[in-house]
């Protein structure tokens, strides 16, 4: 639960407001934040050469994202430089932080596929 709404509960909590007003106060709250950048999530896909279905199917929610980005960096940068591509991890910590939804990456090797992207 974010900040603001801990806040608010607990001027309720403390009586210091009515859940009449506490109600109004986290209903402006949840109007604060477009409806279409809530329940975001970081989709990661690997097709094998010749399958329409993915082998890898990962959806992450972006706060979860946002969250984990620094501790798992550098080691996908280093199996993905094993593998001889160069990812900007910068780039996807940009479009993890913006929140907009893209594609962020898609690299294709002979008939495999990954698609990186947020929906």
């Amino acid at each position: 639960m974010n900040e603001e709404k801990m806040r608010i509960l607990k001027l309720l909590e403390e009586k210091k407001i009515s859940s009449a007003e506490a109600m109004e106060l986290l209903e402006a709250l949840g109007k604060g934040a477009p409806a279409e950048r809530r329940g975001r999530l970081l989709r990661i896909r690997v097709y094998e050469e010749g399958s329409s279905e993915p082998k890898v199917n990962i959806n992450v929610p972006l706060g979860w994202a946002k969250f984990m980005a620094p501790f798992i960096e550098g080691k996908i940068k280093a199996k993905l430089a094993d593998k001889g591509y160069n990812v900007d991890l910068g780039k996807i910590q940009e479009a993890i932080e913006s929140q907009e939804p893209m594609k962020i990456v898609d690299v294709q090797d002979g008939g495999d596929k990954v698609e990186i992207f947020i929906e």
